[in-house]
C-alpha cells in the first residue's frame, strides 16, 4: 500500500531527556489522522519532525516520494519536503507587518513565483471559503485570534500541499471561538488534502478523523479508528488520559 505520509523509528533527545522513541507512522492520501496525547508526551515535538522546523536525531520523513534521513537530511533535501506540506501553528506566526492577503501571498510570489494576480486570486477564494474576504487589506493585530487562525489555515491551504500539519491550533483561542476553527478545519477535511492534527479536541477527533493515534512517553501507545481508541480503548494510559478529558468517561468508554 502506498502512503503520502510515513515515518520509521523517528527519535530525539533533547538535553539527553529522550522526547520521541522510535516513532513511526504511515498515513494514506486524504487521511485524516489526529494525535491526543499529555503534555510533554512528544506530539507537538513529532509534527515539527515531519518537516524539519525540529529536526530528529535518527529516523526517516517520507512525504510523497520524498525521502528524507533525519540524521543527513541537507537544506536542500529539507526545502524539497517542506514544499509539500503546509502547517498551522498554535499560535497563527502570521506577519504582523503584513496585511491578511500579503501573509497568505508572500509564500506564493516569493518562494513559489507565482504571479502577484494569480497569487492574489487564489488567496481571495481562500478568504471567502473562511467568510474572511473583508479582512483582506487587515493586519493581524485588527483580527480576532480565531480569524487570525482562519487565515493561517488559508496560507498553508494556498501552497496546496500534500499535507497540511495542524499544531494545536485552536488552544490558543478563546472558548467561543474554537468553534469557527473547528469548521473551517472540517471543511478543509472534505476536501480529501491529508491531515495530521495535534489536538485535545475529542469531538473534532471523533467526527472527523480517521485514525486516532495517542502518544505518551514519546511513543505511540495505541492508534486506530475513533470507534476503536476513543470508544473501546485497549491501553490504561488511552484510558487514564481520556477520563482526565472528560468529566463522565462512562458515557463514552463501551
Amino acid at each position: 500500500m502506498d502512503y503520502v505520509l510515513e515515518t520509521k523509528d523517528i527519535r530525539k533527545k533533547i538535553n539527553g531527556k529522550t522526547i520521541l522513541d522510535g516513532v513511526s507512522l504511515s498515513v494514506k492520501e486524504g487521511e485524516v489522522v489526529v494525535i491526543l496525547g499529555p503534555s510533554g508526551s512528544g506530539k507537538t515535538t513529532f509534527l515539527r519532525t515531519l518537516n524539519f522546523l525540529n529536526p530528529a536525531d535518527s529516523g526517516t520523513v517520507n512525504i510523497a516520494g520524498t525521502v528524507v534521513d533525519s540524521a543527513r537530511h541537507t537544506k536542500k533535501s529539507v526545502l524539497k519536503l517542506r514544499r509539500k506540506t503546509g502547517m498551522v501553528f498554535q499560535n497563527y506566526n502570521l506577519f504582523k507587518n503584513r496585511t491578511v492577503i500579503q501573509n497568505i501571498t508572500d509564500g506564493l510570489t516569493v518562494v513559489r513565483k507565482i504571479k502577484k494576480e494569480e497569487a492574489r486570486n487564489r488567496a481571495m477564494e481562500l478568504l471567502e471559503r473562511v467568510n474572511l474576504t473583508d479582512k483582506a487589506d487587515s493586519y493581524p493585530d485588527q483580527l480576532s485570534g480565531g480569524q487570525q487562525q482562519r487565515v493561517g489555515i488559508c496560507r498553508a491551504l494556498a501552497l496546496q500541499p500534500e499535507v497540511i500539519l495542524f499544531d494545536e491550533p485552536t488552544s490558543a483561542l478563546d472558548p467561543e471561538l474554537v468553534g469557527g476553527v473547528l469548521n473551517v478545519m472540517r471543511d478543509v477535511a472534505s476536501t480529501g488534502i491529508t491531515m495530521i492534527v495535534v489536538t485535545h479536541e475529542i469531538r473534532f477527533a471523533r467526527d472527523v478523523a480517521d485514525t486516532v493515534v495517542y502518544m505518551e512517553d514519546g511513543k505511540i501507545v495505541e492508534s486506530g479508528s475513533p470507534k476503536d481508541v476513543l470508544d473501546k480503548p485497549k491501553n490504561e494510559k488511552t484510558i487514564r488520559f481520556l477520563r482526565s478529558l472528560l468529566n463522565d468517561y462512562s458515557e463514552y468508554y463501551i
